[in-house]
């Protein structure tokens, strides 16, 4: 049988966060003998690199901003247009919304069905109501995000929650010497939180508990990986709280298991999340989690059973959540065990890009047309 190819249309070249991180496990999770994926990056950088060490085709487009009709934009609908007849792609795959537009335009003049795939919670009610109009079906990554086309058509709105990668994140001890690598001081306790330096993610509320819990856990260490626009605000915050040698920023790494398997427990801060596809890494390793009930959270971190849900942006709580497991090991280890248990079940990427194949299936099969 020959593959149905796939246009793959990515809003980054560059790995912004976990968008680019679940579009790259799903194109190495989709099944090569009933599908091809041709991956379309509006410039080079990482997301190129890793599509093309997959054996992948892959095309360099400009995508100029949505909101910047020149001449650049209608270039880029005709060179996906022609694209579309040069690789005879049957259905049209979009990763955001920059990319919607684009491959909405193209699928619609090439005549081929295009899918949205939707990662925020965030509303433009304008653009959602045009792309929406555009796309065959829509694929979510929580319910929290799936508020967002309340008024679409229930057939229309998927619930596809992201895959992580159960091998490379899985329950292990820390490599010898790890610790002292990444320059944690003593052998207190490691506390890790992953993700973008933005004030919707929280950390000057994860700084704040730091500081509640100190005295009582002077020999605690709080590992923070993930960079943003926030960060010399963070670290300032460090400086005047006094915990400069408590708390450890390391920049974006490639080696989140390894960092993963020194921790007692993660660590969510966010206000607002729409995901949060570092929690299922996190409990895929065997970590109990702490996290905020909002967003797309409680659909992940199930409150008693694989970690503790906590009121958003409140220092107190977080901290009063963290000092209650480390004086419990025991509970530290169920809800991990628990956890691993979930991500195996519910977050597995063949579950994921099942899930995912089936709605290319309906968009080729479907005969109702559009939103």
């Amino acid at each position: 049988m020959t593959p149905t190819t796939v246009l793959i249309v990515s809003n980054h070249g560059e790995i912004i966060g976990g968008g680019e991180i679940s579009l790259l496990l799903l194109l190495e999770g989709l099944d090569h003998t009933r599908w091809r994926p041709v991956v379309v990056v509006p410039g080079e950088g990482p997301v190129a690199v890793r599509c093309r060490a997959m054996g992948l085709p892959t095309h360099v487009i400009p995508l100029p901003g949505i909101r910047r009709f020149r001449g650049g934009v209608i270039r880029a609908v005709f060179a996906l247009k022609r694209l579309i007849a040069e690789t005879d792609a049957q259905l049209l795959h979009a990763n955001g919304s920059r990319a919607m537009l684009y491959a909405g335009v193209a699928g619609l003049l090439g005549g081929r069905p295009v899918l949205w795939h939707v990662r925020i919670a965030d509303r433009d009610a304008l653009l959602d109501r045009v792309l929406a109009a555009l796309a065959r079906r829509i694929i979510v990554n929580s319910r929290a995000v799936a508020k967002r086309f309340s008024g679409a058509p229930a057939r229309c709105v998927r619930c596809i929650y992201n895959g992580v990668d159960l091998k490379r994140f899985s329950p292990r001890q820390p490599s010898s010497g790890f610790r002292q690598a990444v320059g944690l001081s003593g052998q207190g306790p490691v506390i890790v939180s992953v993700g973008r330096f933005v004030a919707y993610k929280g950390y000057d509320h994860l700084i704040e508990a730091a500081r509640l819990l100190k005295p009582g856990y002077p020999d605690v260490q709080w590992v923070i990986a993930g960079d943003g626009e926030l960060r010399g605000t963070l670290e300032e915050q460090c400086r005047q709280f006094g915990l400069v040698r408590h708390v450890h920023f390391l920049g974006w790494r490639d080696d989140l298991p390894d960092l993963l398997s020194l921790a007692e427990m993660f660590v969510s801060p966010a206000v607002g999340e729409h995901f949060g596809r570092v929690l299922i890494e996190a409990m895929a390793m065997g970590k109990p989690v702490i996290a905020t009930a909002s967003g797309g959270v409680p659909e992940i971190v199930i409150d008693g059973e694989t970690g503790m849900l906590v009121a958003p942006a409140s220092p107190a709580a977080l901290a009063e959540a963290v000092r209650a497991l480390l004086a419990d090991p025991a509970k530290r280890q169920r809800l991990g065990q628990a956890g691993r248990i979930r991500a195996e079940t519910e977050f597995s990427l063949a579950r994921h890009a099942e899930a995912i194949e089936s709605v290319y299936r309906e968009c080729l099969g479907d005969t109702h047309g559009r939103l």
